[in-house]
């Protein structure tokens, strides 16, 4: 007998024991996710239903914003009786929304050729307006990625185009933009975007929020998403809005909650309609809120969604990608995950364009993420710069301490435990065993997102530089 043929049959011999294996394995990978998705959920009504009922502040209103802030509830009582019926039998499937206005146009290329390279079966809509950019820049966008299932939608023609056809849509249910939008450029832009799309369910991806791995898993497979029917993900600020806007929304006060970084948004318009509709009429009268409530389009989600009483998961498991120098870590990138923690599938280039910062192995070498329960508030998650510093970066931290606490930065070093050499494969979870629970970790950027660095920076190269 052949050695090839003894290697066989013991092979056949061992199958019962194998496949027991792999079954046990498999459901011991099942039970570790229910029990994270019971802990996650239990934790997060908690902290998202037990908020201080009013804020304990001695701050004060001004004459000025008290009037404002009058001004504002009365919008607020108008546009929840201006919110129009969900539209059941317009929208269908699932797929990607983008916006784009003249300056986005090169991030917004970069950002297709990462998605082509999930080589995911996602439809993608671009949204724009005919009277920042040409329909003839636009179809050149689509050209420079032929293998994606992509269109471009216009708000002020009401219509769709791919390289090879044109369709109108029913103007009825194209929610445009406000036109006369100079200060805050395309913020408005955004939820007008999500709620016209033709898909009943949209992930939403900024400019610059690059895809790591194919997103459609996370319609069909996150259990934060299937149950509450939206994901949003933090800034690295926690509110900084006055304490009477809780009361202004109608609202318990959420100080303690972070503000959100509306990059990447993931809806089932079906399930979540009234506070995305609200969220729109918000942003068409964008003087009255972003002045005096929000900082641009990211807040408006949070706080009428609270005002409609819509309930949202703010996946909090802080991510970022940044540079690393065997001693201080700089985050410069939100990167974001699943509700549970288990693969990293978009990484937001932040800090980048605010600080002219440029691409490159070392300032993108090196990630950090928190592991664990996080709507607790353990991890120590921030914003900031530290004093000389040439840049300020997100700092991501296991427990606050109290020179934190006076700073609100991080000065020290990496505790050398954090920082592993594991290179995950692209389905391989991050959060996979109790062990790793509760824990923040370090990596090369590439063992957690695999290819990312060397795929972006070959993509963007040509095209940002150009």
């Amino acid at each position: 007998m052949s050695i090839i043929m003894i290697i066989i049959n013991y092979l056949l011999t061992q199958l019962p024991s194998l496949v027991t294996t792999i079954t046990i394995s498999h459901s011991l990978n099942i039970n570790f996710k229910r029990q994270l998705f019971n802990e996650r959920l239990s934790s997060y009504n908690l902290f998202y239903d037990n908020s201080l009922s009013s804020c304990n502040t001695t701050r004060s209103l001004s004459e000025d914003r008290q009037r404002h802030f009058h001004g504002i509830s009365q919008l607020l009582q108008i546009f929840q009786q201006k919110i129009v019926p969900y539209p059941n039998n317009h929208f269908y499937g699932r797929g990607i929304v983008l916006t784009v206005g003249p300056s986005q146009l090169k991030f917004a290329e970069v950002n297709l050729k990462m998605i082509e390279l999930t080589a995911t079966k996602l439809p993608i809509q671009i949204w724009y307006s005919s009277s920042q950019i040409s329909h003839e820049i636009m179809i050149g966008l689509l050209r420079t990625v032929p293998n994606l299932n992509a269109s471009i939608c216009c708000f002020l023609m009401t219509e769709c185009r791919t390289l090879t056809q044109t369709w109108q849509l029913n103007p009825t249910h194209v929610y445009k933009p406000p036109s006369n939008n100079q200060k805050y450029k395309f913020f408005p832009y955004k939820p007008a975007a999500i709620v016209s799309a033709t898909f009943s369910e949209v992930l939403f991806l900024d400019c610059d929020a690059y895809v790591t791995r194919d997103p459609e898993e996370l319609f069909l497979s996150d259990p934060m998403y299937l149950k509450f029917g939206a994901l949003f993900y933090p800034d690295a600020h926690k509110s900084r809005q006055h304490p009477a806007v809780w009361t202004l929304f109608n609202t318990s006060c959420t100080q303690n909650e972070y503000e959100f970084d509306s990059a990447m948004i993931l809806v089932d318009k079906r399930r979540v309609w009234n506070g995305l509709y609200m969220t729109k009429l918000i942003n068409d009268y964008y003087p009255a809120f972003y002045e005096h409530v929000t900082d641009g389009d990211k807040d408006t989600f949070r706080l009428a969604f609270r005002y409609m009483q819509v309930k949202y998961y703010l996946v909090m498991t802080p991510c970022a990608a940044g540079s690393f120098n065997n001693t201080h870590f700089c985050g410069l990138t939100l990167c974001k995950t699943d509700s549970l923690s288990q693969h990293i599938y978009v990484n937001h280039i932040h800090i980048f364009k605010y600080e002219g910062i440029k691409y490159s192995p070392i300032t993108l070498g090196y990630t950090r993420i928190g592991l664990g329960d996080p709507n607790n508030n353990s991890f120590f998650f921030q914003h900031c710069r530290l004093p000389a510093a040439p840049t300020s970066c997100f700092h991501i931290m296991k427990k606050r301490t109290e020179e934190m606490a006076k700073t609100n930065c991080y000065s020290g070093n990496i505790p050398l435990k954090e920082i592993e050499n594991h290179a995950y494969m692209l389905n391989e979870s991050l959060l996979s065993k109790p062990s790793k629970n509760n824990r923040v970790l370090m990596s090369k950027t590439n063992n957690f997102m695999p290819n990312f660095v060397e795929n972006f920076l070959r993509i963007q190269q040509p095209i940002l530089n150009n």
